[in-house]
């Protein structure tokens, strides 16, 4: 007999966008089974029994946090903010003081470079992360007060979380039989839904996972008599 073990590796592409290394891509067939039980001995056993295909379940783990991954598993959106300067930014210090107290600046700062606020000093009166400033307790800066910040801001992708809701893509694997010399394999789902990220890591000291979860759905504007109206398989 011909040895066809199977170790996958490869790209995967949603709607022909690649996101990234991939550690697992999966298909989960449930089934609906119905049973007729011999009732024509003693002894029991199965007359007859019937099983069909209720879904088939996907499952992917990606490992690349780019902005378009995330905003798939957050069921959000993304967009670019360009770097540039940013002149006297309006924010309100909060009303105790009594504590070192974050003030979140509109955009991500550069921390490289300079950074004023008002009239007050940095590391005196505050200091500076790449969320905004930090109000010391021990500085003069009072509770309940008006700021101008400038800063430089960095260019960074935004996610909007929780902006729209599950999206369908086609879903694209170019890949390999590793424990085959590398033999081809292309599959193809015709229509995938995936639900929102499981366990989306953001602290932690492995490296980060997006696990989602979702369904091969019936492409219908598939009419050819033998093709599959879910998926393809195509391996060498």
């Amino acid at each position: 007999m011909t040895d066809k073990s199977y170790i996958g590796k490869g790209q995967v592409y949603m709607d022909g966008r690649a996101i990234g290394n991939v550690s697992e891509l999966q298909f989960s067939i449930e089934e609906e089974k119905k049973e007729l039980q011999d009732f024509t001995s003693a002894g029991g056993g199965l007359y007859n029994s019937l099983r069909r295909i209720s879904s088939v379940e996907l499952s992917m783990t990606m490992h690349d946090y780019n902005a378009d991954n995330l905003a798939v598993a957050m069921f959000g959106t993304a967009s670019a903010v360009t770097a540039g300067a940013v002149t006297d930014e309006a924010q309100t210090t909060p009303s105790d003081v009594s504590t070192d107290v974050l003030v979140t600046t509109d955009n991500v700062i550069d921390t490289g470079e300079t950074v004023t606020v008002t009239s007050y000093t940095e590391d005196t009166d505050f200091t500076v992360n790449a969320g905004g400033i930090v109000v010391l307790a021990s500085g003069s800066i009072p509770a309940s007060t008006a700021l101008a910040i400038s800063y430089t801001k960095k260019a960074v992708d935004v996610i909007q979380t929780l902006t729209t809701s599950a999206q369908e893509y086609v879903l694209d694997f170019v890949g390999l039989n590793e424990a085959q010399s590398g033999d081809p394999v292309v599959i193809k789902v015709h229509r995938a839904k995936f639900g929102g990220g499981q366990d989306v890591s953001i602290i932690g000291d492995d490296f980060g996972s997006i696990a989602l979860t979702g369904d091969s759905l019936k492409d219908t504007s598939i009419t050819t008599g033998g093709l599959s109206q879910y998926a393809e398989i195509k391996a060498a």
